[in-house]
């Protein structure tokens, strides 16, 4: 029986994906450098988050601030599952995403009525109230003392493996969502919700699958997170900056593209450690800077820079699609 790719998944990308994977895979066994070797698993972590986030905030437009929600429950459901259920590593990160994913749909199928800034401000409030639950919640997150993990040996190392894994399994995700016909109705719903009902696309069955599958994914990224650092507390899983961030990222590379925010992971995460380390009290306000200036001169981000880039060395050379808008 001959294998056939669905008509909307171009191969070059698959294999392009395969090979950009393999090679990343082979980098620690040609140059084991610690430094390095954790920073691109915060990179991958960082990316898958971001496209998380995307699927939300940039296929629908429902731009979120409250995604720290979904991380945080994430990452201490899956703490919890495996401190006193034993439960192995990659299944309690599993089980957190799902659990954050049917969270995201309790306070989000009422709110995903709303639209614009609406939506904006009440997922701030959703985050917020996420928050403070969970601080004084010792049961499950330990209050503001926090959960620590068991230790395991070469824990860091290994993960930079899955977190490779993580990152491609989001920018499948991203590109399935984009390019098949599901993403065609997404686009309906993200220009005019009331019109794509007219012409029989049901917007709230899809904006809760969108929902449950961006908020399911950041609660496993939130399991992921809880691995590394083997320690989590409610102040920083549920911090109001960490969803800033995945906004920041999303904007740096280009929201509503397929592969835009994994690009502006990159930069955000390399970056946010060198400006912590010189700049302290400045990095969050630099980056603010950053935001309007890319809102302000390249909407698109680093994705319609490059696009435009291509398209004046290359004029002959279609560029239809590659953001994501075909």
């Amino acid at each position: 029986m001959k294998l056939r790719w669905p008509t909307w998944v171009r191969p070059r990308a698959a294999i392009g994906l395969l090979v950009v994977c393999a090679a990343l895979a082979m980098g620690p066994l040609l140059h084991d450098n610690i430094y390095w070797h954790n920073q691109l698993t915060l990179t991958f972590l960082g990316i898958a988050a971001a496209l998380a986030w995307n699927w939300l905030g940039g296929y629908l437009g429902q731009v979120s601030f409250g995604h720290a929600a979904m991380f945080g429950v994430g990452g201490f459901a899956a703490a919890q599952a495996q401190i006193h259920l034993h439960v192995p590593m990659v299944p309690a990160w599993i089980a957190g995403g799902v659990l954050a994913g049917l969270f995201a749909l309790i306070w989000g199928h009422p709110t995903l009525r709303l639209r614009g800034p609406y939506f904006s401000i009440a997922t701030i409030g959703v985050g917020e109230a996420t928050r403070l639950v969970c601080t004084y919640w010792d049961a499950f997150t330990g209050g503001s003392s926090g959960l620590s993990l068991p230790m395991q040996q070469n824990l860091k190392h290994q993960l930079y493996w899955y977190g490779i894994a993580l990152a491609a399994v989001a920018l499948a995700g991203s590109y399935a969502l984009r390019r098949s016909p599901l993403g065609l109705s997404l686009l309906a719903i993200k220009s005019d919700v009331d019109a794509a009902g007219d012409v029989g696309v049901s917007s709230t069955r899809l904006q809760d699958l969108v929902l449950f599958l961006s908020g399911g994914m950041i609660g496993i990224c939130g399991g992921f997170y809880a691995s590394y650092f083997s320690y989590i507390e409610p102040g920083n899983m549920f911090g109001f900056d960490r969803s800033i961030s995945w906004v920041l990222t999303g904007v740096i590379g280009g929201i509503g593209t397929i592969a835009g925010p994994a690009f502006g992971a990159v930069v955000f995460v390399l970056l946010q450690q060198s400006l912590i380390a010189s700049y302290p009290q400045l990095y969050l306000g630099l980056y603010g800077m950053l935001l309007v200036l890319v809102i302000l001169f390249e909407p698109l981000g680093l994705t319609g820079l490059a696009l435009r880039v291509l398209h004046r060395a290359r004029p002959d050379l279609s560029v239809t699609g590659v953001a994501g808008e075909d």
